[in-house]
């Protein structure tokens, strides 16, 4: 990309100073189409947005939760044109090859943005832009800032109550972004003590209320607001009405749209002594009268201001006489010690700071210590033995001056053994009295069970949320950990692939439920098999995974197949309607081994699942070792998967179309699109020589959604020839990934968007609605509900159910042609065209009959009333230019002999 193709006047960004510089992708040129149009596949899955541009600047691929369907081939500047951060980040990258890194506000949500230039003989081809979205820990580091703010600053200006609460209301206006007053409590009147917007020239004209507007006006409303114990959120335009606001109020926030006024009661034991408000408009920060999390949190910030404005109030009294010093102190103490939160007094000795001399009952029961046994103990031994020594590094810097203030996060271990997680902010206070000792006042909170949640969520990223045992991308992570291993020395690493054995009978028989209990013990005691340096995981459905390091001998290895497979011999005790029931469960297990750090896990992992079909195949509930007369299939397999990869890149990938003939008229009702690879040698290779490798592979994404595109771009042209009847179909067969990825990312609906509604169906087989989850029903009923068609493929082979068509949002059945072929020679047959022709007609389903190849059979389908099909009698597959003179040629007519 050269610079002088982009707007020099755009935002241009550069890396914050401290940013871990990020090295951009090297690629080979040919890789770059393939790697900007298919990024990892969990990535795509996870990420809030993923985008990647070429090196013209337009989107190539765009996925996630914000993706903006249709903007792939447009320029990022008319793609994104409301977010200049992010085409800015962009262009930046474009110009000189660095990896950019910013936050970006996207849909009420802060992303963490990273965007990687993809340079190939050292010129950018590329970028991809990934996003995390980090709305929580920005808005936890605000919270944090704010929190410690108030303390400084109120340590500052302690004595000053004034001046207290203008720092405190800046403070949160700056925080919230929005209009904020705070009101004092006087002889039964609320005064306005301070006032504050950062949006002018609304700051001067709020001011300017403390003096011209000072009570509040006394109406039905404000006893409301003072009554209540929580927040009360009141619409602005009943607010400015009953509080009778002034003209130049009400004009300047009708201009900054004005949505309610959110108010907090102060109180200090029980006593109101002022009112925080908050006003809604619609440039604040956050929705502060509709997010509950941020009520809460500026509840607590009341409670504090209201602490704050006690001990300034208290403090400022104390400065005046020495009587009132004493009462003011015991004052201050009492309200130290009913602070809602945490609250620690102690010595700030730059030799040994930290040592306890006040805690409130809050902070004791953080701790689970008497107060009175926690006088004199130095704060670093109240943390976590592994975190004292930050704590104490903490307070040295705050007694010392290096600091006003510090917050840190850490562990502290209870009387009991367990562990919980404070936030503790520190400060440095005022001496205690004339010529007393420094203090240093910090205020701590129980963050357990927001660690524990965070800890949670990474638990399920890495662990199977039914049995507890590793997930794949932990065992698989583990496995290429241990593999790398092997450059240390000699050894071996073994993968044992294992699964269950008639699992589907007992899911069929006794329900999901007691196939679910199977797994659990199943998991349990192969959890209790392998040592503790090795892994267990469930890597789906009845499919387990064991990872074994250092398997040195193979009577090591014999006897570990051997523990397994004894550990399964004992039946499964399970709970079913008729009470306790004892499952004989078997297990096939497949083995791959590694002695070189070269191996390739993923060569491991599908060496080992085909010696497990082998186990099966020999008899079930035994091992199989993968050996080289195995290894032909895997040969084939990755042989096959790099000609893919070549044929994609050198778009050597084409399309043929099959009609699909109304057998009453003859006319052409719509095309079957199927994937063809052209080798330089062999010429056009069917799909049979590769189809299941793409299938299984991660190419399955990208070939998939290239061939919805191509087909939607070719009907697109055909729709434009003249044409009588109803719009021409395109049929696709789509993989269950494939569908699960079009739904999310939209590309369906983006190729289908120029076609005439109703004019795409995707085709799926009955094996695969038999394993759909919800989320795929929700994705197949998004896409009808679009006008996307569904037809079920090969229906009747073997998992046909009315269950279905009642649960999935089906339009076709296409009869499978081991049915057809037997038309007229075997009763059976006749007699499932006929029953599925019945059901299509009454359910207002079409029907398809496939591969009708002699007349005989033509003749039986159309005596049975079934309305179409396809197959070589009627056309053969033939690319688009064919595909293109047979329309053109019949029209309105009819197709080939029939």
């Amino acid at each position: 990309m050269a610079p002088h193709q982009h707007d020099p006047d755009g935002p241009v960004l550069t890396l914050a100073p401290g940013t871990a510089r990020l090295e951009p992708l090297r690629v080979n040129h040919v890789q770059v189409p393939d790697l900007l149009s298919a990024p990892l596949e969990v990535l795509a899955r996870q990420t809030p947005l993923l985008l990647t541009v070429d090196e013209t600047l337009r989107v190539s691929f765009v996925t996630g939760r914000q993706a903006r369907p249709g903007c792939v081939g447009l320029l990022v500047a008319d793609a994104f044109a409301d977010l200049p951060v992010l085409v800015g980040g962009l262009r930046a990258a474009a110009v000189d090859g660095l990896v950019r890194r910013f936050d970006l506000e996207l849909g009420g949500r802060t992303l963490d943005v990273v965007v990687q230039p993809v340079l190939s003989d050292d010129r950018v081809r590329g970028l991809i832009a990934a996003t995390t979205d980090v709305t929580a820990a920005r808005a936890s580091v605000r919270r944090t800032a704010l929190l410690a703010r108030m303390t400084a600053e109120h340590a500052a200006v302690q004595d000053d109550p004034d001046a207290v609460m203008d720092l405190i209301v800046r403070a949160i206006a700056e925080y919230v972004r929005a209009p904020v007053l705070l009101r004092t409590y006087h002889d039964g009147a609320l005064v306005l003590q301070a006032a504050e917007d950062l949006a002018a020239p609304d700051r001067e004209l709020l001011r300017s209320l403390v003096e011209e507007h000072a009570p509040a006006r006394a109406c039905e409303l404000s006893d409301e607001v003072l009554s209540a114990g929580g927040p009360v959120t009141v619409p602005w335009s009943v607010w400015q009405d009953q509080m009778g606001v002034p003209e130049p109020v009400r004009s300047a926030m009708a201009h900054r749209r004005a949505r309610a006024v959110v108010c907090w009661p102060m109180r200090v034991r029980g006593q109101l002594v002022g009112l925080l408000t908050v006003v809604a408009v619609g440039d604040s920060r956050m929705r502060v009268d509709s997010d509950p999390s941020e009520q809460r949190f500026l509840g607590d910030v009341a409670a504090r201001a209201a602490l704050h404005l006690e001990a300034a109030q208290l403090r400022a009294a104390a400065s005046r006489s020495g009587a009132a010093l004493a009462e003011s102190e015991a004052r201050f103490r009492s309200a130290f010690a009913a602070a809602p939160v945490g609250m620690v007094l102690a010595g700030a000795d730059p030799e040994q700071p930290g040592r306890v001399i006040a805690v409130n009952d809050a902070y004791a029961a953080l701790v689970g210590r008497p107060a009175d046994e926690l006088v004199g103990v130095l704060l670093p031994d109240l943390a976590h033995p592994l975190d004292a020594d930050e704590v104490e590094s903490l307070l040295t810097q705050v007694a010392d001056g290096e600091v006003p203030q510090g917050t840190r996060e850490h562990r502290v271990l209870n009387p009991d053994g367990s562990i919980g997680w404070v936030r503790m902010s520190v400060g440095l206070a005022a001496a205690d009295g004339a010529g007393g000792a420094r203090q240093l006042i910090g205020h701590v909170e129980d963050i357990t069970t927001r660690i524990r949640a965070q800890e949670e969520l990474a638990r399920r990223a890495l662990y199977d949320g039914l049995t507890g045992l590793a997930n794949r991308h932990l065992a698989t992570d583990h496995l290429r950990r241990a593999v790398a291993g092997l450059r240390r020395g000699h050894g071996r690493v073994a993968v044992l692939f294992a699964d269950l054995d008639r699992f589907k009978a007992i899911n069929d028989t006794f329900g999901h439920d007691v196939g679910d209990q199977v797994l659990v013990e199943v998991g349990a005691r192969l959890q209790a098999v392998v040592r503790e340096q090795d892994v267990a995981a469930r890597i789906g459905g009845d499919e387990f995974l064991l990872v074994s390091q250092d398997v040195a001998t193979d009577e090591s290895l014999t006897a570990l197949l051997e523990a397994v497979l004894a550990a399964l011999d004992p039946p499964v005790s399970v709970l079913t309607a008729a009470g306790t029931t004892p499952l004989n469960v078997g297990v096939s297990v497949g083995v791959s081994l590694a002695t070189s750090s070269n191996t390739r896990p993923e060569l491991m992992l599908h060496q080992a699942d085909t010696a497990m079909y082998e186990a099966k195949r020999l008899g079930r509930h035994r091992y199989q070792v993968f050996t080289e007369s195995l290894g032909q299939p895997a040969s084939r397999w990755l042989r096959v998967e790099r000609d893919l990869r070549a044929a994609m890149a050198e778009d050597r990938m084409v399309l043929h179309y099959q009609p699909i003939v109304e057998l009453g008229t003859g006319q052409v009702r719509g095309v079957e699109a199927l994937l063809r690879m052209v080798d330089p040698v062999r010429g056009l290779v069917p799909p049979g020589e590769f189809i299941d490798v793409a299938e299984e592979s991660a190419l399955t994404y990208s070939l998939g959604r290239w061939v919805v595109e191509e087909a939607c771009r070719q009907l697109a042209v055909w729709q434009q020839l003249p044409r009588d009847g109803r719009p021409l179909v395109m049929a696709v067969n789509v993989t269950g990934r494939q569908l699960e990825d079009a739904a999310r990312s939209g590309s369906v609906l983006a190729a289908a968007s120029t076609l005439q509604p109703q004019s795409l169906c995707l085709e799926v087989t009955e094996r695969m609605l038999l394993d759909a989850a919800d989320s795929v029903v929700a994705d197949l009923e998004g896409l009808a509900a679009a006008g996307i068609r569904l037809a079920i493929d090969d229906f009747g082979t073997g998992y046909s159910s009315l269950t279905y068509l009642q649960r999935f949002p089906v339009h076709a059945l296409k009869i499978d042609r081991s049915f057809v072929s037997g038309l007229g020679a075997n009763a059976r047959d006749d007699a499932i065209v006929a029953s599925v022709v019945a059901l299509g007609a009454t359910l207002g389903l079409e029907v398809v009959a496939e591969g009708i190849e002699t007349a005989d059979q033509l003749q039986a389908l159309s005596a049975l009333g079934c309305p179409a099909g396809q197959g070589f009698l009627l056309a053969r597959p033939m690319p688009a230019e064919e595909m293109t003179k047979l329309l053109v040629a019949t029209g309105s007519g009819t197709t080939s002999p029939r």
